[in-house]
């Protein structure tokens, strides 16, 4: 049997990546992909489809398209804030799901894959039931069904990804999960560009549905995690078949299952997660491989002053970013700027928004590598201090319709966002958390990280209609200047400490 060092030696080998492991990350990455998708994918035609705004589409009329054939609504009329109310589902959803593979034993009790596919099926079933609406109630069904795949699926693909990849390549393949996020926003705002009209708007549905069958049917050709095979079965035989598909140097596979079979055994604290050599740009959960039942309970995290440091910095961070009010760019961007631009056919604001899309995929490129170079807390600082600027911008933008104004502050904003409260502080989470809290603190990040964006998707056209668009971009504004502040004083720098206590001796 491996001695313990040698065990541990394979950590520092360095694997190519094999096509398994690619074809893997290719399927695991479509529920990130998705996850954009639906987050954007009512900004354009959400007027259109809830008859609020007529706008013709290539055939001579709604009789002539397929849908007509179906016998299906030219649009769904909605009740006052009906636009909110299914735009918000997504993100009930979404917090459903977290709360139940966060704090249950779900997520240890059945594979990270099977997990993934369920997800997956969500995803396809909430697409089709949104494009063959008929009702408010049918369209808000299938944003929730959306919304329960999304939430699921940004707690297990992360760990499936980071449990099949070597060490070497967790960061690479990780950071893809953000870059497939952004892509996903801007696919939503190309094929919106082209279906947000009255015959084909239901076709920007369609698309997702199609995606989520894609990867339905691709996740059947995914090995499951051979860690979890380990810790779960203790099924050596097959965790190495699926390992030898997934390294080039096959010497390793052998030290891996002793390592994993040790920490199974001891319940050591997992060496290769807290040396980190490589920034990961997961959105949850980056530097552990496993999501199981939390080893301290919620309410002692919750309660017991020795975590409150932790606490305070885990609300602060997961609710600063989004309520930075970046999503009402992504939610109801279009509408925004709609009423800013004097453009009948609303071309040239869907043009605009693809751009938008398109330089949030470049920033998410661009950042990965600062995160490491520059550190945490100047990232997040710039960060907050842009999208404040920005949403000051808009607030002085809005009333005035000062269209210049108004389209570089949205630029701005989703830069901001992107180089610091985007991809951060997941990460950090896992960086300033103990290895026996970072579990809980990651599930209880999500569960607000969800409540604050169902937050900002309900009230925001709300709030609009009540106070202008100006005054709700003053209010994100504060929010900034807030979050500014506290960040400064409550967030430490996790950048070169391998230990949570380290972090925090050094922020004294």
């Amino acid at each position: 049997m491996p001695s313990p060092t040698s065990t541990h030696n394979f950590l520092d080998k360095r694997h190519s990546i094999t096509f398994t492991l690619a074809w893997s990350t290719f399927f695991v990455c479509l529920s990130a992909l998705l996850f954009g998708y639906h987050l954007a994918e009512l900004n354009a035609p959400g007027d259109v489809l809830s008859c609020t705004f007529k706008k013709p589409g290539p055939l001579p009329s709604y009789k002539d398209s397929v849908w007509s054939h179906l016998h299906l609504r030219q649009c769904i009329q909605m009740p006052d804030y009906g636009v909110a109310l299914v735009t918000a589902m997504f993100t009930i959803g979404g917090l459903l799901a977290s709360i139940v593979l966060g704090f249950t034993s779900v997520s240890s009790d059945y594979g990270r894959k099977q997990l993934c596919t369920v997800s997956a099926f969500f995803y396809l079933v909430g697409s089709f039931v949104m494009s063959f609406s008929q009702s408010n109630w049918q369209i808000n069904l299938g944003r929730f069904l959306s919304g329960l795949g999304a939430g699921s699926s940004l707690i297990m693909s992360p760990i499936l990804i980071n449990e099949l990849a070597p060490h070497n390549h967790r960061g690479l393949l990780g950071s893809l999960m953000q870059f497939a996020v952004s892509l996903g926003i801007l696919l939503a705002q190309v094929v919106s560009y082209f279906y947000s009209n009255d015959q084909q708007w239901r076709m920007i549905f369609v698309v997702a549905g199609c995606l989520g069958s894609i990867q339905f049917l691709g996740l059947f050709t995914v090995p499951e995690s051979p860690k979890w095979l380990i810790m779960k079965y203790g099924d050596v035989q097959h965790a190495t078949t699926i390992l030898e598909s997934l390294r080039t140097d096959h010497s390793t596979v052998e030290f891996e299952i002793q390592h994993w079979k040790h920490l199974l055994t001891d319940n050591a604290p997992q060496e290769e997660e807290e040396e980190q050599t490589e920034t990961s740009l997961l959105l949850s959960h980056e530097s552990q491989s496993s999501f199981d039942p939390p080893l301290i309970s919620t309410w002692k995290f919750l309660s017991d002053s020795k975590y409150r440091n932790q606490l305070i910095a885990v609300v602060l961070i997961m609710t600063g970013q989004q309520w930075s009010g970046v999503n009402t760019i992504t939610y109801y961007g279009v509408q925004v700027l709609n009423n800013i631009f004097n453009n009948p056919d609303g071309n040239m604001v869907l043009f605009l928004s693809c751009l938008i899309s398109t330089v949030n995929v470049f920033v998410s490129v661009g950042v990965a590598p600062l995160i490491d170079k520059w550190g945490r807390k100047p990232l997040l600082m710039a960060s907050v201090t842009i999208c404040g600027l920005s949403a000051l911008s808009l607030a002085i933008g809005i009333p005035t319709k000062s269209d210049a104004v108004v389209v570089t502050a949205f630029f701005s904003f989703i830069v901001g966002f992107g180089i610091g409260l985007g991809p951060i502080p997941f990460l950090m989470i896992s960086e300033f958390t103990s290895h026996d809290l970072v579990t809980i603190a990651q599930s209880f990040g999500t569960v607000m990280n969800w409540c604050s964006n169902m937050s900002v998707a309900m009230f925001f056209p709300i709030l609009t209609k009540l106070l202008g668009g100006g005054m709700v971009f003053s209010v994100f504004a504060i929010n900034c200047l807030f979050y500014g502040i506290a960040f400064y004083y409550t967030i430490p720098e996790t950048k070169g400490f391998n230990h949570s206590n380290d972090v925090w001796e050094n922020f004294k």
